[in-house]
Parts: C-alpha cells; sequence; structure tokens
C-alpha cells in the first residue's frame, strides 16, 4: 500500500430558486457514476478547499459563488488511489453559466430531476444538505 494516493476535492451544490445546478460530463465518470454531476475539482497545492471550490466554480460554470458553509464529506476508494472530498453548500452571484470545455450542458434541477439524473450515491450525499436549505428558507420567510 505504499503507493497509495490521496485526491482531495470539492464539490459544490449551488442552489438557484430552490434548484440545483448540475453539470453534464463529456464522457460518463470513471466511478460508474454517471454523466451528471455537481460543479467542482481537485485543491491545488497551497489553496484552502473555499478558494478551491472559488476557483473551480469559476472555472467550470462562469459563476461566482457564496459558498454558505461546508455541508457533508464523502471518499470513493480506488485501487491505485482514494478521492476524499468536502462538498459545500452555495449560493451564486450571477445565474449566467457558461460552460467549460469539461461539461456539455447544465441545468437547475428540482429534487426529483436531480433524483433521476444523478447516481444514488451523488444524491444521497446531497438531500439532507437540499432539504436543510430549505427548511432555512421557508423559515426565514415566516420572519
Amino acid at each position: 500500500m505504499e503507493n497509495v494516493r490521496f485526491h482531495i476535492t470539492v464539490k459544490g451544490i449551488v442552489v438557484l430558486n430552490n434548484k440545483i445546478l448540475l453539470m453534464k460530463r463529456i464522457h460518463p465518470s470513471s466511478d460508474g457514476l454517471g454523466y451528471w454531476e455537481l460543479p467542482g475539482g481537485g485543491l491545488e497545492y497551497g489553496e484552502t478547499p473555499n478558494q478551491a471550490l472559488i476557483r473551480e466554480l469559476k472555472e467550470e460554470t462562469g459563476l461566482d459563488i457564496i459558498i454558505l458553509k461546508p455541508a457533508y464529506t464523502f471518499t470513493k476508494v480506488r485501487e491505485d488511489y482514494q478521492t476524499v472530498g468536502i462538498g459545500f453548500l452555495c449560493i451564486p452571484k450571477n445565474d449566467c453559466v457558461h460552460l467549460s470545455n469539461e461539461h456539455i450542458d447544465y441545468l437547475f434541477a428540482s429534487l426529483e430531476k436531480a433524483k433521476e439524473l444523478l447516481d444514488n450515491e451523488i444524491f444521497n450525499d446531497i438531500i439532507c444538505t437540499v432539504e436543510e436549505y430549505n427548511h432555512i428558507l421557508s423559515n426565514s420567510k415566516k420572519l
């Protein structure tokens, strides 16, 4: 196990008008998780997770974001490396998505549509975060 490597990644649950930003990859995930994913990517040396997420979202979507909070962690173990990830709850400062060359489409999806498009592994990671966000929004509207 001396050649095992770790990869640290960040993902954004970007919520706009009660919908989640999903990105469609050019090729399906090598992990078997399908075409649709959350935006994000790997940390570069010296970056904080927040800095990496802001950079990755700008590169992949053209969006400027406000990070509300770290929301969940995940890990994926492969034969020769392990990915450790942090998912962040975010809101966009603008809503004009510009795709990078990594993706061919995007969608602001309802929870129902997200469940249909995302692999269960990804959907199960984010569902509690999205429900918590919606609960906070509904309570703030009552004030």
